[in-house]
Parts: C-alpha cells; sequence; structure tokens
C-alpha cells in the first residue's frame, strides 16, 4: 500500500459505517417487507452473524492476514454459507418473504463475498479492500432500501 496511512483510516470507515443507525431513512422510502417473527429472529440472527464475519475480515486485512480474511469470507458469508436455513420450516426462511429485488441483493452479496475472498488470496491489499467495498455497498442498498419492522 502507497500510504501506510491508509488502511487504518480505512478501516476506521468501516468501523463507523458499521454501526451507523440505518433505521433513519425509514420514513424516506424503505421497503417495508413483512414476514413472520421466526423469519425475522433468523434474519437479525444472520446479519449479526455476517457483521461479525465482516469484523474478523477487516481484522484479518488490517493484519496482513490474507488467507485467514479468504476462509472467514467464504465460509461465513460468501456463496458457501447459502442455504443457511434450507432445513428451516417455512416460516422461519427469510427468503420467503423477500421481494425479487431484496433476495438479487442478497444473492449478489455472497457472490461478492466469494469474489473477495478470491482476491483477497492474492495478498494485495488495495485490491481485496475495493473488492470488500462491493460487499459493503450491497449491504448498504438492502439496509437503506428495506426494514423488517
Amino acid at each position: 500500500m502507497k500510504n501506510p496511512r491508509t488502511l487504518p483510516m480505512l478501516l476506521a470507515l468501516l468501523a463507523i459505517i458499521g454501526v451507523a443507525p440505518v433505521h433513519a431513512a425509514d420514513t424516506e422510502g424503505r421497503q417495508r417487507v413483512e414476514m413472520s417473527n421466526e423469519a425475522r429472529a433468523e434474519l437479525r440472527a444472520e446479519m449479526l452473524d455476517f457483521q461479525a464475519a465482516l469484523h474478523s475480515i477487516v481484522g484479518a486485512l488490517a493484519e496482513q492476514q490474507f488467507t485467514k480474511a479468504a476462509d472467514i469470507a467464504e465460509k461465513q458469508i460468501g456463496v458457501s454459507a447459502m442455504g443457511r436455513h434450507r432445513n428451516a420450516p417455512a416460516n422461519a426462511r427469510p427468503g420467503m418473504f423477500m421481494p425479487n429485488d431484496m433476495h438479487a441483493i442478497a444473492r449478489s452479496m455472497h457472490s461478492a463475498v466469494s469474489d473477495f475472498a478470491k482476491v483477497a488470496r492474492n495478498g494485495d491489499t488495495t485490491k481485496a479492500l475495493a473488492s470488500l467495498q462491493t460487499v459493503t455497498g450491497a449491504c448498504v442498498a438492502c439496509h437503506h432500501g428495506y426494514r423488517t419492522q
């Protein structure tokens, strides 16, 4: 990385974004997605797991542990992690309640995470962070466009 202060600044920005409230836009057009309490609880648990995984990924990148970041990404969020709710009762499957566009964002996020994992394995911090931004962009798009309560 050209500037040694770039990575710490980017990590701080990601940390701030991760705790920023997303409910502010509720009155300005976020689509409410009706789902069962069971599905909402599953979705919330999954989002918290993803947030923790992203935190671990950023930490691994900060330590230049690219393989670790890639492994966490693919195993916990990437395409390999899809289908988590497959064996749950229908009323506990968030995807069953998602509008098509919301579901498309979710699928693109899983795919972007798998792409990030491939990029991260090459050990280039700048490219890995650029790829990770595609992931967080999907998170932002979904959380700014939809709500479940």
